[in-house]
This record gives structure tokens, sequence and C-alpha cells, in this order.
């Protein structure tokens, strides 16, 4: 971005708890810290347009000087948010600001039809200015593979190792199946989590069926040697690596939770899981695993389902005109 012109000023990350010093000062109406640093790199040209791309939907809730500013000077800013909670919790005062917040945007972008959903039920207002958007992949053509043969169900997680993404929940799962086939989960990814999962790999017996891969840059490098994608997260926006595995013609087993429900047809192109606990991730997980040998056909319907939903250029709707 920089080499094609872009100005690029890094803010400092902020804690999800504001300090007493800092909620006294927004009582008090002051910018505080980088929100005054970014008030000033906006002051400094004045933009037509402002996107705020968030990790949660409620990231803004931490800048409320920033968006008042906006407001204030009548500058059109948008928002895209990539991830809700099932069932968020805000203070009163959050919640009054949030709901400001985004009737005042210019439009609201969400990855998916149960988070805008979650929103809208959450803050009691129907956002007719809001609308789902895709978020670009880095899937190619090239990363297609053929389908890996073997007698062993060869299963994969790929996702950064955080405690959200709920790959706990399935390792008690396998070690709780009563009498499933033979079967070999690969974890790609890396995170905070790692120690964790190792250990509870070790406690639950399951050494000679689980092995850490970490993180790989290449989807056909993950693809070629796997055969069925497992997302079981607690809560998400969407996974991309679920329309990733779909479009390299692999199955997906997915907790009902985020976007899965609007990329996956049940027992067609893969699975749906009703919640990440352990009782349903070891029913969804024999469900599948009795269906092995339909898993190379619903590949190749989860490729077509997934190509004939996925459009590249989504994003490009950030900086189209209203």
């Amino acid at each position: 971005m920089a080499a094609r012109g872009a100005r690029i000023t890094i803010r400092p990350q902020r804690s999800a708890r504001p300090s007493l010093t800092s909620r006294l000062r927004r009582k008090l109406g002051l910018a505080y810290g980088d929100e005054a640093a970014l008030i000033k790199e906006l002051r400094s040209f004045l933009p037509d347009l402002v996107i705020f791309s968030q990790g949660g939907s409620y990231d803004l809730v931490l800048y409320p000087q920033v968006t008042g500013w906006l407001q204030a000077r009548r500058i059109r800013y948008r928002v895209i948010a990539n991830w809700q909670q099932e069932h968020p919790q805000l203070e009163t005062s959050q919640l009054h600001l949030i709901r400001d917040t985004f009737v005042s945007a210019d439009h609201i972008y969400f990855v998916s039809t149960r988070n805008l959903a979650v929103t809208r039920r959450h803050l009691a207002t129907p956002l007719p200015h809001a609308s789902l958007i895709q978020n670009p992949l880095r899937w190619q053509s090239a990363d297609v593979a053929p389908w890996p043969q073997g007698p062993v169900a060869r299963l994969a997680t790929v996702s950064r190792l955080d405690e959200g993404k709920g790959i706990q929940v399935l390792l008690q799962a396998l070690a709780a199946a009563p009498a499933l086939p033979p079967w070999q989960l690969n974890i790609f990814g890396s995170g905070p989590q790692e120690p964790h999962l190792r250990q509870a790999v070790a406690e639950l017996g399951l050494q000679g069926h689980v092995c850490f891969r970490g993180y790989v840059s290449g989807l056909r490098a993950i693809w070629a040697e796997n055969q069925l994608m497992i997302s079981p997260s607690l809560e998400d926006g969407v996974p991309m690596t679920i329309p990733e595995a779909m479009l390299c013609q692999r199955p997906v087993l997915a907790t009902r939770v985020g976007g899965a429900e609007d990329w996956i047809i049940p027992q067609r192109t893969g699975f749906l899981c009703p919640q990440s606990t352990t009782g349903d991730m070891r029913k969804s997980l024999q469900q599948a695993l009795d269906a092995r040998e339909d898993w190379e056909d619903m590949g190749r319907a989860a490729a077509e389902s997934a190509f004939g939903r996925y459009r590249p250029d989504d994003y490009l709707q950030l900086i189209a005109e209203s």
C-alpha cells in the first residue's frame, strides 16, 4: 500500500478494558492517547470517507471521540464487522454509543447473515443501511489438489490456535467417540493455545492420532493430504478457511456460528454441528465419518457451490459511491 502512495500510521494497541483515567476523560468529552493521535491524522487531510475494519462488531466503543469528531464534521464513515459474539454484552452507556455510531454510519457491512441478525437483535435496531460483504480469499485455482486416497480418514483444522476456535472441544469429542473408523487429525496454525492443546492431546491419549503442523501458507499443501475440514469455533464471523477448503474440493464440518450456514449445505457440501459442545461435536463427527464414502462427491459439490457464491471483488463495495 505504501508503494502505491498510501500514508501508513500505526496506532498503538488498546486494551479491551479502558483504564479509570481513560474512562474519566471520556466522561468529560476529552480525547485520550491514540484517539487524539488518530483525530490529528484525520484532521491533517480531512478525508471524504473513512472505513473502519473491525475485528469485533463493537470495537468502536473504544473510540467514541473519533466517531464523534467525524459526525460533527459530517465526514462519511463506513464500518465492516468481521466477527460477532452470539450473545454480546455491553453496558447501557456503551449500547447507546454503539447504536448511535452505527445509525450515523454511511453504511455497515457484515461478513455473515447470522452476525448481522445477531447485531440487529442485540441493538434492537433494524439497521436498514447494513448489508453483507465477502472478504477476498487467498485461494487460487492452482490450489486444487487430487483427492487423497487411503484407508485413514484425514481431518484438518486450519486456524489461529486460540480459545475461541474450539479445538479443545474437538479433541474432547474425538476422545469421547466410542467407535470411530481409523482417523488422523492435522492441526494447522499457531497461537497462544498451542501448549494447552498439546497437553490436552497427551492427557486424552490422542498422541497417535493428532499432529501439530504449524502455519502453512499454501492451501494446496494442506488439502493435498487432507479430506475433511473441521471448524469447531465457539463464535466467529466467517472463517475464510471454510470457503477456501470448499473451493479446494473438500467438504467441511463446522459449528453453526457466524457464516458457516451461509456456505455449507448440510449433507450435500458438508455438515453443520448445532453448537461447539463435546456431545454435539461427537455426534456430528460420527455422522460425518459414517458418510465418508460420500466425501469426495461432497467435495466436488462444495467447490461448485462455493465458486457460485464467491465474489472476489466484493470488497470494492467499501469505496463505492452510495
